[in-house]
């Protein structure tokens, strides 16, 4: 399935690459990426992870087509219109809820109704309700608009960005019910590429691990940075360059979590210390926070 309607929109690019990647002040040392040699080079996408606290929010932005993955908590709504308003965003092709936790689908109502959203992709699993699923729901009726609830693998492109999503394997998961439904998705685009995971735990990390193709660059760490026994199984079945983690001052990642990342050579980035600003040229990747 190909998704047609492109989003009339130019992304404003001119002096990004003269700047150098840096890191954040803490938490993370000797982590400043390689510049992506695309002075010139208008055809890239431009990943944001949004410091919303604890919460999930990412900003997907190529030429000619904007995409979202979660949309943070009710509270978080302000931040992602503010961003997206000055960015001059008003159409949305795509919108991932990975589950329908309130950190990730907390937003969403105000995005639905605020903005031209086309096509909505979540996970077919439902596991709990709640008022922000409720204003979820409402919106889509408001606006007419029925999403895809993916249950079976799913891949389609849109403005040359590639997209697979992976739904949960289970009908009923007996532990962690919510975070586990989460669908996964990879975006790739020519040789870069992203992977991710919501608040995959235990059992959907089992799952990951048996699913051939999941290698990407950068991996958004499941569960705000949780720990997991099967954790590092996943890091070194996925072969991340760069890691990005939605954490808060208040709600930190685990320390193991940053353990078994170090270990394995993953240069990490903390939401908590400032939107993190993902680019890919097809090649290279500049991250600068």
């Amino acid at each position: 399935m190909i998704i047609k309607k492109f989003l009339s929109k130019s992304m404003v690019i001119g002096t990004l690459f003269l700047l150098t990647a840096c890191s954040a002040d803490s938490d993370k040392e000797g982590t400043d990426s390689k510049v992506a040699n695309t002075e010139t080079k208008e055809d890239v996408v431009t990943i944001t992870a949004l410091n919303v606290g604890k919460a999930d929010c990412f900003i997907i932005e190529s030429p000619q087509s904007v995409g979202i993955m979660d949309t943070g908590t009710e509270e978080s709504a302000t931040i992602i219109e503010d961003y997206l308003n000055k960015e001059g965003i008003t159409h949305i092709d795509i919108l991932f809820i990975s589950h329908f936790d309130k950190d990730h689908v907390g937003g969403a109502d105000h995005i639905i109704r605020d903005y031209d959203v086309d096509n909505i992709y979540t996970t077919y699993y439902e596991a709990k309700t709640s008022q922000d699923i409720d204003e979820y729901h409402d919106a889509l009726e408001e606006k007419n608009i029925t999403p895809v609830l993916v249950d079976k693998e799913t891949e389609f492109t849109v403005d040359n960005i590639t997209w697979t999503i992976y739904p949960p394997e289970e009908d009923d998961y007996t532990k962690d019910i919510s975070n586990n439904s989460s669908i996964v998705v990879r975006m790739e685009y020519d040789n870069n590429s992203m992977l991710f995971t919501g608040d995959a735990e235990k059992l959907r990390i089992k799952e990951l691990l048996e699913i051939e193709g999941l290698q990407s660059d950068v991996l958004k760490m499941p569960h705000h940075g949780g720990d997991e026994k099967n954790l590092e199984d996943l890091i070194e079945y996925v072969e991340p360059e760069y890691a990005v983690i939605t954490s808060s001052e208040i709600e930190r990642e685990d320390t193991e979590t940053m353990d078994k990342l170090e270990e394995n050579g993953v240069e990490t980035y903390l939401t908590r210390n400032g939107n993190i600003i993902i680019t890919m040229d097809g090649n290279d990747i500049l991250i600068r926070q």
